[in-house]
């Protein structure tokens, strides 16, 4: 057989004309066979098991990688995409998997083997697989979690660092069913404000389901020291957080006085009372101040809307934003409306932004409703302005802040501090090398109370106030032309622009001195060829605007409540003239 191949291989190899057809249709027969065979190799070879810091030697080709889960994000981006992203850490590194059409996912801490592309995109490495056999594991990889009580991590968090628990604990805030990246504490009392220990959490894939603040759950996630924040954070999948059905959950009652801190309980379920106004079919919530809440009646309100209207009454529903009308509303009725949504706050942003920068700045057109609060005061503008927007009204350790462009034309300041719920993007910033949030509607909360000023404190410290609305006890005193507050007995000094009409700076009020309100500012001052402080749009308190200030009264005697404290039909302005 060998001496008939071997002749038959001899007779393709002549000059003789008579073989040149057959020759060529043989040849490419055979070359067939071999492609066929390459590609054949190809599909049933076994990948190999690399090591993930080995990876940038194997772009574009299939391998196997096993490691531990430590977390994973099913639809991350809320785009309907069926793919799921999970991370796998083999002790060399982490690695990304992007899993199209997943199957089954293990409990996190599990041992896993990943097979897939290495796909290598502008710097950013991840594998890419598809379908369900992309994770294989065994039941012997599914890790035995011990379940452990907060305070036990307390004691000793070094003991734990990198291992799969159990604790059972009570949730800082409510969990919407479709946050992706999400971020709360884990507590040991229902209240958050009473618990002795807590533990922050990441939580990594949608719920599902609202979970509500103060609810009792059992977690099971990988403990991590944060270098970033200085503490210790769990990693937890919300699909499988566990909710104690029987446990009672308390319903907070939102305090009309407050509602710059309304944010702090969007998408949970409360109640408020208030007086319920039904018009044109727009139902409305009215409290002792503050703005209206808009109502999303259930069907049963509806059938009783006349027995309602106009009654002082309390409602409980989910507190959710509308993005129709800039408003906080209270949904009664599990309304499905697109426009509804849970503000999610800065942090959650953020922390999308530290888990995935890359798949969230590749996502330009994504909206996202956060609320935040200024971080330093903004003057009007008619261009768009930088700004910064962080996570609390005043600095605390660990205040988290991120860069954001606010449009403009604006007629009015934005304060630091104030509270703002704002629908934004998400940009990459060539000039600063760093991300940052594209505001494209914006609705102000409340104020933060102006900042008292002490003389004492000097002007290193005051700067901190620059631009803020501020309040100071000082002597207007004038100096050619030019008005000054001055520290009473001192020589301390700064510029003072009053309002127009300020009663401070009339002949009944020269040589008090007095609690004065105004923008701080730093201008220059040619003659020395320094920077000043000065005392802007300022004027003195006078409660009930009867053109007397609240010094003068205080030291006259008569109310600051009352424009005619006695009732003779005297104003009190008038009566300290005749006694002067």
């Amino acid at each position: 057989m060998a001496d008939g191949l071997k002749g038959f291989l001899a007779r393709l190899s002549t000059d003789d004309p008579e073989t040149n057809g057959p020759r060529l249709w043989v040849m490419f027969a055979i070359s067939l066979f071999l492609v066929a065979t390459l590609n054949w190799y190809a599909m049933v070879r076994e990948p190999s098991v690399v090591d993930v810091d080995d990876l940038t030697e194997y772009i574009n080709e299939v391998v196997k990688v096993e490691g531990m889960l430590i977390s994973w994000v099913e639809d991350p981006y809320n785009s309907g995409d069926d793919r799921l992203d999970a991370i796998i850490d083999d002790g060399t590194g982490v690695v990304e998997l992007r899993w199209y059409r997943p199957g089954e996912i293990p409990p996190i801490g599990t041992n896993v083997t990943i097979i897939g592309d290495v796909i290598n995109y502008e710097g950013r490495m991840w594998i890419q697989a598809l379908g369900a056999g992309a994770m294989n594991w065994e039941s012997s990889d599914i890790p035995d979690a011990p379940q452990l009580s907060i305070s036990d991590v307390a004691l000793d968090p070094q003991s734990y660092d990198g291992e799969v628990i159990q604790l059972t604990g009570f949730l800082s805030k409510s969990i919407a069913p479709d946050i992706a990246f999400g971020n709360a504490k884990l507590g040991d009392h229902p209240n958050y404000g009473n618990s002795e220990h807590q533990i922050g959490m990441t939580i990594h894939s949608a719920t599902g389901e609202w979970i509500e603040a103060g609810s009792k759950v059992t977690v099971q996630g990988v403990l991590s020291y944060q270098q970033r924040e200085l503490r210790w954070n769990l990693g937890v999948q919300g699909p499988d957080i566990k909710i104690d059905r029987n446990h009672p959950i308390e319903m907070p009652l939102l305090d009309w006085s407050s509602q710059s801190t309304w944010m702090y309980s969007s998408g949970r379920t409360v109640d408020v009372a208030g007086v319920l106004s039904v018009e044109n079919d727009t139902w409305e919530l009215s409290g002792s101040s503050g703005s209206p809440l808009c109502v999303l009646p259930s069907d049963d309100d509806v059938s009783m809307v006349d027995s309602l209207n106009g009654k002082s009454i309390q409602m409980r529903g989910r507190l959710v934003w509308s993005t129709a009308i800039s408003s906080w509303c209270l949904d009664k009725g599990d309304e499905s409306n697109p426009s509804l949504v849970a503000t999610t706050s800065i942090d959650d942003l953020l922390l999308m932004l530290n888990a995935n920068p890359t798949a969230v700045l590749d996502s330009p057109n994504q909206h996202y409703i956060i609320s935040a609060y200024m971080k330093y005061a903004l003057e009007p503008s008619v261009e768009d302005e930088s700004a910064y927007l962080v996570d609390s009204s005043g600095y605390t350790p660990g205040w988290t802040s991120i860069a954001v462009t606010i449009p403009g034309p604006r007629s009015t300041w934005l304060e630091a501090g104030q509270a703002i719920v704002a629908n934004v993007t998400v940009a990459w910033d060539d000039e600063n090398m760093r991300a940052e949030l594209l505001v494209h509607e914006l609705t102000e909360g409340e104020k933060a109370n102006p900042m008292n000023l002490l003389w004492g404190d000097g002007a290193i410290d005051w700067g901190y106030d620059k631009n803020k609305i501020v309040r100071i006890n000082g002597l207007a005193v004038e100096e050619n032309g030019t008005w000054y507050l001055s520290e009473p007995g001192s020589d301390k000094k700064i510029l003072l622009s009053a309002v127009n009409n300020c009663i401070g700076l009339d002949e009944l009020h020269l040589g008090t001195a007095m609690t004065w309100e105004g923008r701080l500012l730093q201008t220059e001052d040619a003659q020395s060829v320094s920077m000043v402080y000065s005392l802007n749009n300022a004027d003195v308190d006078d409660n009930d605007n009867d053109d007397l200030s609240d010094a003068l009264e205080s030291s006259f005697g008569t109310s600051s409540n009352s424009q005619d404290s006695d009732g003779d039909g005297i104003s009190d302005r008038q009566e300290y003239i005749d006694q002067s």
